[in-house]
């Protein structure tokens, strides 16, 4: 049924060097009054009223039978004139804020949280969703992984390709790495975790596992088995100097000073390593309270 059909996204580090992504939403069947669509001013799990949509350079609009004028009517909705379907929506972002709530793109790695990059098609937040996550072009970035808690859809294990949500809800709530991130599993109350590591970094991975896993275990007995997730994935960007942290249903976006991780030969918890372990156990804490 023409009613099923999702929602299509597809986004693409375009010029990784300028910090610019390429996102194109597809609406089979927009609205006869002409479909209006825009950025959220806000981001799930953090509590500010946020301008997301000054990061769009350019929105350009389009179905079958060629160009459809689009009219900005305040800073993030914009409304497209009547059209047959399928309405195409061709956008660049420009990524370059290093929060947890924001998005990033150089040639080192990306990262985004789909509230930053993902327009809303009003009306239509209920339907689902699919997003095709592209690789980028250049021998520098061949081996690039994803990193989200998003249910694939299509896409192999940390690959790119294509993932899915039940609603735009869903879909705003599962930020995503790209990159070539250290990655390291454990299991939880019978759920796999995983630590997505981003930056320059020396970080005892095992160590780390094993507190996080201690961690998680701590938390799913405290709340009740089974966790309320399928899949959990910690999601960290190592920095010289940082700090942040933002929960998500079945992830977190952490930043932290690469000085705070656990490292080889240590035996010792630093105040730093304390510190990050108290954000992750924080952050992690919101899957049932708050979040």
């Amino acid at each position: 049924m023409t009613d099923e059909l999702p929602i299509q996204y597809r986004i693409t580090p375009h010029v990784p060097s300028a910090h610019l992504f390429e996102v194109q939403c597809a609406v089979a069947h927009p609205d006869p009054a002409g479909q209006r669509v825009s950025l959220p001013a806000w981001i799930p799990g953090s509590y500010l009223i946020r301008d997301f949509a000054r990061h769009v350079v350019r929105l350009s609009a389009s179905s079958p039978g060629g160009p459809v004028a689009v009219t900005k009517l305040d800073k993030h909705t914009w409304a497209c004139t009547p059209c047959e379907g399928p309405l195409v929506l061709t956008y660049e972002i420009y990524a370059w804020d290093r929060s947890v709530r924001g998005a990033r793109l150089d040639e080192t790695h990306g990262f985004f949280n789909g509230a930053n990059v993902f327009l809303m098609v009003h009306g239509q937040t209920d339907r689902a969703c699919r997003v095709d996550i592209r690789p980028p072009s250049g021998g520098a970035m061949r081996h690039w992984r994803v990193g989200t808690a998003m249910t694939r859809d299509g896409a192999a294990p940390y690959g790119f390709g294509t993932y899915r949500a039940k609603d735009y809800e869903e879909l705003v709530d599962h930020p995503v790495e790209l990159g070539e991130f250290a990655l390291a599993t454990f299991e939880a109350g019978g759920v796999p975790h995983d630590i997505v590591l981003t930056g320059r970094h020396r970080a005892d991975l095992d160590r780390l596992r094993a507190d996080l896993q201690t961690l998680c275990s701590h938390h799913i007995r405290f709340f009740g088995e089974p966790p309320p997730m399928d899949r959990y994935v910690f999601l960290i960007t190592a920095v010289g100097e940082g700090y942040g942290g933002l929960e998500h249903r079945a992830s977190t976006s952490l930043l932290c000073s690469r000085n705070d991780l656990p490292r080889l030969s240590e035996n010792t918890v630093s105040e730093g390593y304390r510190t990050f372990l108290g954000l992750a156990s924080h952050e992690y804490f919101h899957t049932w309270n708050v979040k």
